[in-house]
């Protein structure tokens, strides 16, 4: 009988808003999300073709001295004509964990422009523990529409 009480108590609590939620911790910035990428992205977190040619000093596009082509809200994009397409693609921010942190659901393209077929598109769950990390790609099952307008 003390067991349903105290459910009903906890039910009553969550009901009347009186017990929150804590709040959504976040270590992104509000404004300039595409170009804090630029800067901040952990290649290392990820497969890409960035791989062969990445050493522990070259961690993120700006590291390679890469300068964004488009960078807004919603999306970095880096493309050199001839050469190679890079987009991250900012689809959605919240908890998507459920851990407290605020994550972002990317879409990540990566394609050759060179006559080479290497051509990607993954969607990726990023976040940031902590003012002064990296954002980097967490190990998680995301939606399989997250790039769906880039799917072959």
């Amino acid at each position: 009988m003390k067991i349903r009480c105290a459910s009903c108590a906890l039910a009553f609590l969550l009901l009347t808003n009186i017990v929150e939620a804590a709040p959504l911790v976040s270590y992104f910035p509000s404004k300039d999300l595409g170009l804090f990428l630029a800067d901040k992205f952990d290649l290392a977190s990820i497969r890409s073709s960035f791989g062969p040619r990445r050493s522990p000093a070259l961690r993120t596009f700006a590291d390679f001295g890469m300068t964004p082509s488009k960078a807004t809200e919603n999306a970095l994009v880096f493309e050199t004509p001839g050469n190679w397409l890079y987009e991250l693609k900012i689809v959605d921010r919240k908890d998507v964990n459920g851990d407290g942190i605020e994550d972002l659901e990317v879409c990540f393209v990566d394609q050759a422009l060179n006559g080479g077929t290497y051509n990607t598109s993954k969607g990726l769950l990023l976040t940031r523990y902590s003012a002064d990390g990296y954002a980097v790609a967490l190990n998680f099952s995301l939606n399989d529409g997250i790039c769906h307008e880039y799917a072959r």
